[in-house]
């Protein structure tokens, strides 16, 4: 999904005066019932949606415990505005484009251009 990006460059990047505009957590399901929560996060110097990368190998960092990742989120990275969680399926997912890989439909996401539902909204970067 979408573009990864280092831990140390997004701690660098938030050292040099950048910020996370807006964070989007993808809620996983394993066979075995499991959930992984990826954050998707908008960093204010580089363009669209970027997850975490692993540390070693091909991937994105993912967190069993949400709690966990919140901490990590609020402590570790500053980040004090709203959390928007989706599961993987989530019909409105696909507007969020970066957040997908690119051209990007899956066999579980489908792309949909209808507009959304009176009162639902999809999450803005907040103004400077």
């Amino acid at each position: 999904m979408g573009d990864t990006l280092g831990e140390a460059d997004l701690r660098e990047g938030l050292l040099r005066g950048g910020r996370i505009e807006a964070v989007v957590v993808v809620a996983r399901r394993d066979a075995d019932g499991g959930v992984d929560h990826v954050p998707y996060l908008l960093p204010s110097w580089r363009r669209g949606y970027v997850a975490i990368a692993l540390f070693r190998g091909p991937g994105v960092r993912g967190w069993r415990d949400l709690g966990r990742l919140l901490r990590f989120l609020r402590d570790d990275m500053s980040y004090k505005l709203p959390v928007s969680l989706y599961e993987a399926d989530c019909p409105r997912l696909p507007r969020l484009r970066s957040v997908l890989p690119r051209g990007a439909t899956t066999k579980h996401v489908k792309a949909d251009e209808s507009p959304l539902p009176p009162g639902v909204d999809v999450p803005e970067p907040p103004p400077e």
